[in-house]
């Protein structure tokens, strides 16, 4: 009898992976765009994530309907009616396989702790909070942006970056070798140049190379940037603590899970801040990087709902070593 074949995605705010995977081995894999339609729109990102299945399967040698169970996980899939306009919108390229849409933050939980349950801190091109207790409990804080209390992210890190690079550059707050860096990164020739570009091509996708840019700044000494990576690590600490207190878990042993690629930065300050702050507010909390991939969580999440053993499962995963990647 054939092991069945499960398919897993994470469709983050910048690309969207895709892996079809079989007794923990990743068959195939595909990568496009951002699969989040609040920052592609909804045809885009469905476009998106449709491309990144058809590479998976296209490379795994695989047919659609050969899937026993596919799992979703999507940035932006964040209140019922929009995991319910993202089922809608894939229901038909779907039609012969059971598919779930979850939101990103769940599968990056499920494959990045080690026991399957805890809290997730997600800093990548935004950031997100979700917990889930061993009965089941789930909690979610923030996610939705600064509005809603959010702070970090590389969206919120580019803002900053420009915010203090202006402010420097004007005379209006302290001096910082992000003013001289953010034109050297940008290719521009003055801040004429910076405010004409932001003004008129609303966010193009090149400034979001000043979000690794503060980090190289921060590692070499600079005081602005580095206030910057302390204040996101302060307000992601914080939504964390939150987090525990919804679900019990302040006093008490608990995973937390760094997923995100911004946590892999070039200079300590986000998780050294971070961390500080959990040892203080929560001191049996473990904070950790991903034990699998959050694409690894969405294929194990299919292969719990389709009746597997998730020990074994996890097992499988990494002794196929399916990649520890931190996420978008």
């Amino acid at each position: 009898m054939t092991s069945p074949t499960y398919l897993g995605v994470d469709g983050g705010g910048t690309k969207t992976l895709a892996v079809v995977v079989r007794q923990g081995e990743v068959l195939g894999k595909g990568l496009t765009g951002s699969g989040s339609h609040q920052g592609e729109g909804m045809t885009q990102a469905l476009s998106n994530i449709t491309q990144a299945v058809d590479q998976a399967l296209l490379s795994a040698r695989v047919k659609k309907e050969q899937i026993a169970r596919a799992e979703l996980g999507l940035a932006g899939a964040d209140f019922p009616e929009d995991i319910d306009r993202l089922w809608q919108g894939l229901a038909r390229y779907f039609a012969e396989v059971p598919f779930e849409v979850v939101n990103d933050a769940e599968i990056a939980l499920v494959g990045g702790s080690r026991s399957g349950y805890g809290i997730v801190a997600i800093c990548g091109t935004g950031t997100n909070v979700w917990g889930l207790t061993a009965d089941g409990r789930s909690g979610h804080v923030g996610g939705l942006g600064y509005e809603f209390g959010d702070f970090g992210g590389g969206l919120d890190l580019v803002r900053e970056v420009l915010h203090c690079a202006f402010r420097s550059y004007e005379g209006r707050g302290p001096k910082t070798a992000l003013e001289a860096r953010v034109l050297e990164t940008l290719g521009l020739p003055d801040y004429d140049a910076v405010r004409r570009t932001l003004y008129f091509e609303s966010h193009p996708i090149r400034f979001m190379a000043l979000a690794p840019l503060c980090f190289r700044v921060a590692a070499a000494g600079d005081m602005v940037a580095e206030a910057i990576l302390q204040r996101m690590g302060e307000a992601l600490g914080s939504s964390v603590v939150g987090c525990a207190s919804l679900l019990g878990f302040h006093q008490n042993p608990v995973e937390v899970v760094m997923a995100g690629s911004l946590w892999l930065g070039d200079a300590p300050h986000l998780v050294e801040t971070f961390r500080d702050l959990l040892r203080r507010k929560l001191p049996l909390a473990e904070a950790h990087i991903p034990d699998l991939a959050p694409v690894a969580g969405a294929a194990l999440l299919a292969a719990i709902k389709d009746g597997q053993n998730p020990s074994e499962w996890r097992d499988q995963l990494r002794i196929h070593a399916m990649m520890r990647d931190s996420g978008d």
